[in-house]
């Protein structure tokens, strides 16, 4: 497997980012739903603290993600998609990027604008920076409530997008991204 992009497919960096992060947000949404349900416990605080470490590791894996991004070609568009999808495709991908920024920022924010620390699996902790509920720190709390549901609907659409072209247009997008993929195009 290649490591870096070429202008036919993903490579194995990319790859990695993509469905490691997609996996993370799932497991974030699983737990965000789980902990929001429950009553106050020792247990729910926990799955608080793990929703926010795994909020600052997307956080810095998108970092990682972009500048990698920047760092080898994006493959090329296949001439048998209609322009106006290719172009489609490219705003969904940066709103994606700019929601996978704004989301775990967000939720960072609230924290420890909300008067939370964050803790980082004991490496380190991201102190408060003001104390107790304020109008700051729930707006932050809106602003990720909010970025939540956007980002469900752009993953949605992003992944309907994906099978289209697996299953009914039977091209190459969605292998691209897929380890072992030989480019036939």
């Amino acid at each position: 497997m290649c490591i870096k992009n070429t202008l036919k497919k993903w490579g194995g960096v990319s790859q990695l980012f993509h469905w490691g992060m997609f996996l993370l947000l799932v497991i974030n949404y699983l737990l965000a739903y789980t902990m929001m349900d429950m009553a106050p416990t020792d247990d729910k605080w926990w799955l608080y603290g793990m929703h926010k470490q795994i909020g600052v590791t997307l956080l810095l894996l998108f970092a990682f993600r972009l500048w990698w991004r920047m760092q080898n070609p994006v493959p090329q568009d296949l001439p048998t998609v209609p322009h106006w999808q290719n172009r489609a495709a490219q705003w969904n991908i940066w709103i994606l990027y700019t929601l996978l920024f704004l989301f775990p920022l967000s939720g960072l924010s609230m924290s420890v604008l909300g008067g939370h620390a964050v803790s980082y699996f004991g490496l380190f902790t991201i102190p408060p920076l003001m104390e107790g509920n304020n109008p700051i720190s729930r707006f932050a709390h809106e602003a990720h409530e909010i970025f939540s549901y956007i980002l469900g609907a752009f993953v949605t659409l992003h992944i309907l997008a994906a099978l289209y072209h697996h299953f009914i247009l039977k091209d190459s997008i969605l292998r691209r991204m897929l380890p072992r993929y030989q480019s036939l195009d």
